[in-house]
């Protein structure tokens, strides 16, 4: 039975938590032996430090054969050179410190600069992202209105342009019904023949009454209903003062080159004649040139 229980024993304990109190109590227990292992390796380094020490010493003595005094004054004296070794090595080390004082200092400087270079570099960087994403948002709420408006006033134009479409077939099936029931009049058609007919019997009697006119002239056209005579008039005015411009210039050209010819002339008279011993020449003329 016991044998039994004593094999059920780890079994039974695996699993069960310990109490907290307990855990904190090993802890604690934990930490002391660790600190009496640190120290107790501490002074088993400085025993073996000590023990290599004597046993130099011891070597030494046998070696070189010493007694104890002359083992102390070497002693001495090698605890003289370490001094002096040791005060040397602590004003290296004094510097060095001094060195690392002052470049730690020096860090620290930079470091602060940095860091204010960079808290001012985000500061201006945020508030430059601030700035842009409300100018985008600006520019979008714009952008948004300017487009609602473009598509009301597009609206409005479509709008107009279906009413317009509308009135204007309307007013096209209106224009329908009035030509059908306008060409549906017969007596107005018989009028229409009528003063055709009247018209063309007017100009036959004319070409029999002026016959100095010529076939083609204008008087005998047919557009009596469509150009007003009052225009046909204004229009034969006008053609004749264009007639008379070109006249003018034409005879303001041909005096200019007469002008010049006979100025010609009359230089290259007064030439031939003065040559120099009084005697008059005779001038001769310049034939003409013929203006068109």
């Amino acid at each position: 039975m016991n044998g039994m229980h004593a094999g059920n024993m780890p079994a039974a304990m695996v699993g069960l938590p310990t109490p907290a109190g307990h855990q904190a109590e090993l802890n604690y227990i934990y930490g002391l032996v660790e600190e009496l292992s640190r120290q107790l390796a501490q002074n088993q380094r400085a025993l073996e430090e000590v023990v290599s020490g004597v046993g130099k010493v011891r070597g030494r003595a046998r070696s070189q054969s010493l007694t104890n005094d002359e083992l102390l004054n070497a002693a001495g004296e090698e605890l003289k050179n370490q001094d002096e070794n040791i005060d040397q090595l602590v004003s290296v080390l004094t510097e060095a410190l001094e060195k690392a004082k002052f470049s730690r200092d020096a860090n620290a400087a930079l470091l602060s600069q940095y860091s204010q270079v960079m808290y001012t570099m985000l500061k201006k960087f945020h508030e430059y992202k601030a700035k842009h994403v409300q100018d985008v948002a600006a520019w979008h709420h714009s952008y948004r209105a300017q487009l609602a408006e473009a598509r009301a006033e597009n609206s409005r134009l479509r709008e107009q342009i279906w009413e317009m479409q509308a009135h204007a077939g309307k007013a096209n099936e209106l224009v329908r019904k009035f030509r059908a029931e306008y060409d549906k009049d017969e007596k107005r058609w018989e009028r229409t023949v009528d003063a055709k007919a009247m018209r063309q019997e007017l100009r036959f009697w004319k070409r029999m009454a002026m016959p100095e006119l010529p076939d083609d002239d204008e008087f005998w056209s047919d557009d009596d209903d469509i150009i007003d005579r009052a225009e046909k008039e204004r229009q034969k005015e006008l053609q004749k003062l264009d007639a008379e411009q070109q006249a003018q210039a034409a005879q303001a050209v041909a005096e200019e080159a007469a002008a010049n010819e006979a100025a010609e002339s009359s230089g290259l008279g007064e030439m031939s004649g003065s040559n120099g011993s009084g005697v008059t020449g005779v001038v001769t003329e310049v034939p003409q040139p013929s203006v068109s």
